[in-house]
């Protein structure tokens, strides 16, 4: 698709462009977009929690390389005011011909093919700013996990912390490092989400140590996290005392 540069030329493209439109039945009737190319490529699903991972499908970096917004044009003031907002952003403008207000579905298609035209013609004029990120072991699960905890609610923290503990315990209990390793780094990540006082490092500890002690003292652990979240502080009181007699009275429990 041949590009019609107002401001700017193919030889040179920004990488960000005012993309407009004129309206079929009134041709001083101006409709814009903007273009955007990211000098950086973006592996969107780093930042998907696992939830949603399935409505977002298999993406690659250059899904999210180029795009346009809005996806329709939107009515403009004038072609000055483009001209004006071009020359402060130091923009490109880019014509994509006359078009139908009113056909939402083909102004979309035709903003579409611009965008990719637009992006081809960018990445020919400067392919060796392209920059791609380094990448580094587990950079993907540990950007999507913080990103989850973030989003959660106290419970859903609750609930996260119940089922690594679970996962812990059974890799533990069939000896597989790689899972054991994986599942504390989610406890830890976990962890910092949550404030110091709920003790999630003893959690581990207690999991990790053998004994019919620290299986009830683990349990304890967990119960003493849901108590004060709750506030259930007398509750609280009476679990710490069963702690620190459970603690005192055992051998081999981590202090």
């Amino acid at each position: 698709m041949e590009l019609s540069f107002v401001r700017g030329n193919q030889d040179s493209a920004k990488g960000h462009a005012l993309l407009y439109f004129s309206n079929v039945s009134d041709s001083d009737d101006f409709w814009a977009t903007y273009l955007v190319i990211l000098p950086i490529k973006v592996d969107i699903t780093k930042y998907v929690p696992p939830f949603l991972m399935n409505q977002v499908g298999d993406l690659s970096p250059k899904d999210f390389s180029a795009f346009a917004f809005p996806p329709a044009p939107e009515q403009v003031g004038s072609y000055k005011l483009l001209e004006d907002l071009a020359s402060h952003r130091d923009d490109d403008i880019v014509f994509g011909g006359t078009f139908d207000p009113s056909d939402v579905t083909t102004s979309m298609m035709s903003v579409n093919e611009t965008m990719e035209s637009y992006a081809d013609v960018y990445l020919k004029s400067v392919p060796q700013q392209e920059i791609e990120p380094i990448p580094t072991e587990n950079s993907s699960s540990l950007g999507v996990n913080e990103v989850l905890y973030g989003l959660m609610g106290d419970a859903d923290k609750l609930s996260e912390l119940t089922k690594l503990a679970g996962q812990l315990r059974f890799a533990l209990e069939g000896s597989d490092g790689k899972m054991i390793q994986e599942v504390e780094s989610d406890l830890s990540g976990l962890a910092n989400f949550m404030p110091d006082n709920h003790k999630i490092h003893r959690l581990v500890e207690t999991i990790k140590s053998e004994g019919n002690a620290n299986v009830k003292l683990a349990e304890l652990y967990l119960k003493r996290c849901f108590h004060l979240v709750q506030e259930e502080y007398i509750k609280l009181g009476e679990l710490e005392s069963e702690i620190r007699s459970l603690e005192s009275g055992s051998e081999g429990i981590p202090k």
